[in-house]
């Protein structure tokens, strides 16, 4: 029983590191993350994918996007019990409310639930009872029903969130935003592409290979090294030219 015990608390404190890690993290398309407390991350996730020809839109997500949610809510082995999880404070004290393009997500792993959970912390319409039971409940992930058979790591469940707020669903929900890295001074951009390269190298060496994510992180990768080592060049470059004068 202790082992057990130990290899839970083990799990937790590996998903704890990784949080804080995509806490500190900037340069993604689709989300921003802000490292809020050891247990708990904010996730400010686009509306629309701009780059995309427009969909139609109801209020609420469509059933017939690639992430099937109307099957989240009625996966048997989602526990129905995490309807009756709040988070560490209710969302009506939520301060750090987004503009109204974005959603507000609380990505948290608390000691006394043993495992990550996700709450929607703004634009509740945007999704129905069979993702969400109410505004303090957490959301109906894929994602959790692997947590006690499988490696989940904080890249799995940004992955649902993603692929379930921002529409039409990304092909990669963990795609990097050039556009940003580059608009930064040189050596911001160089701490920022080398940290986003630390953690993508990070997760291929836990992901099956393979898998959608496996495959996207890879392609995303290799041109995000390129930036990097790009950007290092040109920082030496700059620092030799102002040795220079």
């Amino acid at each position: 029983m202790r082992s057990c015990r130990d290899a839970e608390q083990q799990r937790l404190q590996k998903f704890l590191s990784d949080l804080a890690l995509l806490g500190s993290l900037q340069g993604f398309r689709y989300f921003q993350p802000w490292l809020r407390g050891r247990e708990e991350i904010l996730l400010t996730v686009v509306n629309d994918d701009l780059s995309c020809p427009p969909v139609p839109s109801s209020g609420s997500l469509s059933s017939d996007t690639s992430c099937n949610l109307s099957t989240y809510g009625s996966d048997p082995s989602t526990p129905r019990s995490s309807a009756l999880l709040p988070p560490a404070s209710p969302c009506d004290r939520e301060i750090a409310i987004p503009e109204t393009h974005c959603t507000l997500f609380l990505l948290a792993a608390y000691a006394k639930y043993g495992r990550p959970y996700v709450w929607v912390r703004s634009n509740h319409q945007r999704f129905t009872g069979a993702e969400l039971y109410d505004k303090d409940s957490p959301l109906a992930l894929p994602s959790y029903s692997e947590w006690d058979t499988k490696d989940v790591g904080v890249w799995h469940i940004v992955w649902d969130i993603v692929s379930i707020c921002v529409s039409p669903p990304p092909r990669n929900p963990l795609a990097v935003d050039f556009a940003y890295l580059r608009s930064l001074p040189l050596s911001e951009r160089s701490l920022s592409s080398g940290a986003l390269v630390s953690f993508f190298h990070g997760l291929l060496l836990r992901e099956a290979r393979g898998t959608p994510l496996y495959t996207y992180v890879w392609e995303e990768l290799s041109d995000l090294t390129r930036l990097h080592a790009q950007t290092l060049q040109d920082l030496k470059d700059q620092n030799l030219i102002n040795s220079l004068f």
